[in-house]
């Protein structure tokens, strides 16, 4: 049975798995201490924040029919806020959403967690190199973690890692059209985003539940507290627009947040009561601007492949099917 290696435990890494399970033995990696990549819940104290993807739509059939077992047994929820469009010095209006949203109960990494029972998942395990072995007798791929080396060998490397990762640890090895600019892994490209989080004693009566705002550098404001399943303890995460977070990069944390309570504030047009938690988390690797335009990345001649929302939407959604087709095209090749 082949061996395969897949890094990171987000929505693509998962569904890898999950589909490619008892075709070959699966590892998995992922440097964080925990499962979901951007699908992230944060406590801290008695205050949740979902402080990555705020939900996800299921537009096609596909996703559809993976959600709807976990719809049925409540581990996914539509959410359905009061949602408002606000902007500097205009009347804020009603945003309708046309389509339904989900979020995972009670916290958004419960979907992940769900998926990755049972699996073979090596956790706070940072892939840094691979290398092809040269031992006959021990064919394969070799991976760094550090200054160490992984104990095994691998068949196939499958990285669902954001793209600029990938690419850093994929680069030395892939064959050349794999790094056209106008098809390869360089032609996609993320933008990152900052995640403030604000946890509250005192009840919020801000009229929405979630707010799309526009031309400033906040984006999104969402009551956490207000969806399905969670503690009625008040909790808001305000996301910035991509832009700002690039022209912010260099800012530090305390700047950050300065900039954007203000900002809150001034949006709100009226003061936030004494917050009991402030905290900020800086997604590097955020929004998909531009996918790779194959569904995934597959070099059958190295033996190493890619999947994640950078191969399609940019969405939870398009995490979930690039994953799905590679895995039933590894299926073929296995």
């Amino acid at each position: 049975m082949k061996h395969i290696a897949i890094i990171g435990t987000g929505m693509a890494g998962l569904t890898l798995a999950r589909q490619l399970d008892g075709r070959a033995k699966i590892t998995l990696f992922e440097k964080s201490r925990g499962v979901s990549g951007r699908l992230s819940t944060r406590r801290l104290g008695n205050h949740e924040f979902d402080h990555g993807a705020q939900f996800f739509t299921a537009r096609s059939k596909s996703f559809r029919q993976f959600l709807a077992p976990f719809i049925s047994e409540g581990l996914v929820a539509q959410w359905q806020p009061k949602v408002l469009t606000l902007a500097s010095n205009e009347k804020p209006y009603k945003r309708d959403w046309f389509e339904p949203h989900y979020v995972a109960v009670p916290r958004m990494n419960s979907l992940c967690k769900h998926l990755s029972r049972n699996l073979d998942i090596n956790l706070k395990t940072n892939i840094t190199g691979l290398k092809k072995s040269s031992a006959r007798d021990n064919p394969g791929w070799i991976l760094h973690t550090g200054d160490t080396v992984w104990q095994e060998t691998f068949d196939w490397v499958i990285s669902t890692a954001p793209v600029n990762q990938t690419l850093i640890l994929f680069r030395d090895h892939l064959a050349p059209k794999f790094l056209s600019e106008d098809t390869g892994l360089t032609s996609a490209n993320l933008s990152p985003c900052c995640s403030l989080m604000l946890g509250f004693l005192q009840s919020l009566s801000l009229g929405f539940e979630a707010a799309r705002v526009k031309n400033l550098g906040i984006k999104w404001i969402m009551v956490n507290s207000s969806k399905p399943g969670r503690p009625q303890i008040p909790t808001l995460v305000v996301q910035s627009s991509n832009q700002w977070a690039q022209d912010h990069l260099k800012d530090s944390d305390d700047q950050v947040i300065t900039q954007m309570m203000t900002e809150l504030e001034s949006i709100l047009d009226q003061p936030l009561p004494e917050t009991a938690v402030q905290s900020l988390q800086r997604w590097r690797y955020s929004r998909v601007e531009q996918t790779l335009e194959p569904d995934y990345l597959l070099d059958l001649e190295n033996s190493l492949a890619g999947s994640g929302d950078w191969c399609l939407s940019g969405r939870v959604e398009g995490a979930f099917l690039s994953a799905k087709r590679l895995a039933r095209r590894m299926g073929q090749i296995l």
